[in-house]
């Protein structure tokens, strides 16, 4: 998938999509560990990050603090949304022959994958900070204990999976667009009503071409008059 091309990725063309090694490339595995990530926060939030003590009401085992809960659970689909919607793009990127689309997948790459990055910082912080602050009084039979140290671990296993991401797509944008991935068979080819172009050469002729990509020859129509030579004089003596 790192072939020379444009942003990263190879040239554009009708190149045939190889599973394997989409599936081997370290970007694809990245984002599919981060999808698995995602997965793991909100689903232990959703099951076991709330417990019910003493009243019909279910409260979040980060000290109580449903915004905790919130929090972590809002940025896990997100990402997991986003995920899927990268593995995607990364499927078609490289059948993208426009390189003002390419710059723009790559850079809303490098802004979801660094705000997600900075997202689950936050969130790792704030709810390793939330559950420091719970008392295990609050937690009977250590109920939750396990989930909640599974959402902070996997919380921090995501920032990273995601810096590294943000990294890979800044890379991919400062590479840019490579001159040499279009030749002009990709270009459209010229219209049929297409008006012949003349070209001057000396002596007055004209050369006449339909293909607005020929470039001017730069041989000489000479003169049938030059073509004669004369014989030499043999010098007197």
């Amino acid at each position: 998938m790192e072939t020379a091309g444009a942003y990263g990725a190879r040239k554009a063309g009708n190149v045939p999509f190889d599973p394997v090694a989409f599936f081997m490339h370290p970007r694809t595995i990245l984002r599919l560990l981060s999808w698995v990530f995602s997965i793991v926060v909100f689903s232990c939030i959703v099951n076991e990050g709330y417990i019910n003590i003493g009243s019909e009401r279910l409260l979040c085992v980060f000290n109580k603090n449903s915004d905790a809960c919130n929090f972590g659970m809002t940025i896990g689909v997100a990402c997991f949304l986003g995920s899927i919607c990268f593995l995607i793009l990364d499927v078609y990127f490289p059948s993208m022959s426009n390189l003002n689309d390419r710059k723009r997948a790559v850079l809303f790459d490098l802004i979801f994958s660094g705000v997600a990055s900075f997202l689950w910082f936050v969130g790792f912080c704030f709810l390793a900070n939330q559950w420091q602050a719970t008392s295990p009084d609050e937690l009977p039979l250590a109920q939750g204990s396990d989930a909640a140290r599974a959402i902070i671990a996997f919380c921090f296993f995501s920032v990273l999976s995601w810096a590294v991401l943000t990294l890979s797509a800044l890379r991919r944008y400062l590479t840019g667009a490579n001159t040499n991935i279009f030749t002009w068979q990709h270009l459209d080819p010229p219209p049929r009503n297409v008006r012949a172009t003349p070209y001057p050469i000396p002596n007055g002729g004209t050369i006449v071409t339909t293909n607005p990509y020929q470039a001017p020859p730069f041989t000489e129509t000479l003169d049938p008059q030059k073509l004669t030579q004369q014989r030499p004089m043999a010098p007197a003596f």
